[in-house]
């Protein structure tokens, strides 16, 4: 196998952002990420693997590919950042490979690319969660793609060029319905006000010209349940002429038949 076989090129997209090189294999990279580097926190790491070849001129990558290769005891290279900056949007979608999610002890869920096919009924408002560049909770009336297509447009000022995000599974109309009986009923969001956040929901319910309200800054990637994602995640670039991956969450009972060992490491 060639030098530049052994290599893997990683667009890691939380807890931080990075392009980075290393000779581990995804599965290995994940573990190493989430437990055994001393640079990362407790949480989850979602990250991507793209084709090795790809090159941009942004990134400094043949010469920082000079230094990934084994130590004198032939230990692999783990981690080589080539870049921290601006990074999603400098990588073409055509190289994303599969998409890795890695729990907090170190067990990773494969999601391999997939169309988008799902049929969706008007009237809704949404939860989506922002990976990366951003890692904002918003509510939307907008569908996934709608919002994906919304949130890459060049003339949107609180977009970026390409953007990942997840949806969150909340019952709007079942949350409402809690904190009519009781104002002192929890949120379903992780540091947002349960007042704060029915104030946002009756916000934008009662505009539906509106196409989305903020209902955190904070991340709650790692303060949900993994099985409260919906659907799976999406890659969205380019705006409404643009191109958008999706990456397909299984089921909860798919999970626990096929990949136990990351099933029982999110069902705590």
């Amino acid at each position: 196998m060639s030098e530049s076989n052994n290599i893997h090129f990683y667009v890691i997209m939380s807890p931080n952002y990075a392009l980075v090189a290393s000779q581990l294999e995804p599965e290995a990279f994940g573990r190493h990420y989430a437990t055994g580097s001393s640079r990362f926190y407790y949480g989850t790491v979602i990250f991507a693997e793209i084709d090795n070849t790809y090159r941009h001129d942004f990134f400094r990558i043949d010469e920082l590919l000079k230094e990934v290769k084994p130590a004198l005891d032939g230990t692999p290279k783990r981690t080589k950042f080539i870049a921290t900056y601006r990074v999603l949007e400098h990588v073409d979608l055509a190289v994303f490979k599969n998409l890795y999610v890695t729990s907090v002890e170190g067990e990773v869920l494969t999601l391999e690319k997939a169309p988008y096919e799902r049929k969706h009924k008007t009237g809704f408002v949404r939860t989506f969660q922002e990976i990366c560049p951003f890692s904002a909770v918003v509510l939307s009336h907008m569908t996934p793609p709608e919002f994906g297509e919304y949130i890459t447009d060049p003339d949107q000022p609180k977009g970026a060029p390409v953007v990942a995000f997840t949806q969150i599974d909340l019952d709007i109309d079942e949350f409402l319905g809690h904190i009519e009986a009781n104002p002192f009923y929890h949120s379903p969001l992780p540091n947002v006000h349960p007042q704060k956040l029915r104030d946002q929901i009756l916000e934008i319910k009662g505009n539906p010209n509106k196409r989305i309200k903020g209902a955190s800054l904070d991340s709650a990637i790692d303060k949900l349940s993994f099985f409260r994602l919906r659907n799976g995640f999406w890659i969205a670039s380019g705006g409404f002429e643009g191109e958008m991956l999706f990456y397909p969450i299984p089921d909860e009972a798919t999970l626990e038949q096929k990949n136990y060992s990351f099933y029982k490491s999110v069902s705590g």
